[in-house]
């Protein structure tokens, strides 16, 4: 596929088919991927028993490898953070947690080789 094909397609892709595929990338690389469901735990917030499990505004991924660690937030070209991803970015990052935002896997690649 030409990069103007791949361009076209990544812009209409959903957040569903980007995040897989960065999952799938991750894991060819030999990372051990955890698909959060942040989106999810902010739809239940005001339900009682999701209380104390994963906090609304969470990066959708975890990758761990090699003692290494980092959260990466899934956006479409167009998607934008909310308020609160941002609040919960930021204190990740005061812990040590590298965040990234990935719009594509290309976006996972630049973040890696920046890291190392």
């Amino acid at each position: 596929m030409d990069a103007k094909r791949r361009r076209r397609a990544e812009h209409y892709a959903t957040e569903a088919q980007i995040q897989q595929a960065i999952v799938n990338y991750l894991r060819a690389m030999g990372w051990y991927v955890v698909v959060t469901d942040a989106g999810e735990a902010a739809r239940a917030a005001r339900e009682r028993h999701r209380r104390g499990r994963i906090r609304a505004g969470t990066p959708d991924l975890v990758a761990l490898r090699g003692g290494r660690g980092m959260m990466i937030e899934v956006k479409r070209p167009s998607g934008r953070l909310t308020e609160r991803q941002r609040m919960e970015h930021d204190r990740l990052r005061e812990l040590g947690v590298p965040v990234t935002i990935a719009r594509s896997v290309e976006d996972v690649e630049r973040f890696l080789e920046e890291e190392t």
